[in-house]
């Protein structure tokens, strides 16, 4: 995050005010994680901002946002490297920590 424009204390904060706010659930794959939300006002603009920062600080991982019906997906997928495990399951974490 040295390039960042935010601090991690920062992320983490709007990470919890979106949880706090939308979170559905979670699910850890074998080789990603999928966050789900409700939909409504700033939703999607706040996952938006959240995956284009992520993807910026991790550009090795894949991002996805779909809408289903009334819910937003967020998937982050990543490959066999050394150290994705860790990243992957810190998001999925993120929620209860």
């Amino acid at each position: 995050m040295s390039t960042a424009s935010d601090t991690p204390e920062e992320r983490l904060a709007e990470y919890q005010r979106l949880f706090e706010h939308a979170l559905l659930g979670r699910e850890r794959r074998d080789d990603s994680v999928v966050l789900s939300f409700r939909t409504g006002p700033g939703t999607r603009e706040a996952v938006e901002s959240l995956v284009a920062r992520e993807a910026a600080c991790c550009p090795f991982l894949d991002y996805r946002v779909e809408a289903l019906g009334d819910e937003l997906r967020w998937t982050t997928t990543g490959d066999s490297r050394p150290g994705v495990d860790v990243i992957l399951d810190s998001l999925y974490a993120l929620p209860v920590t």
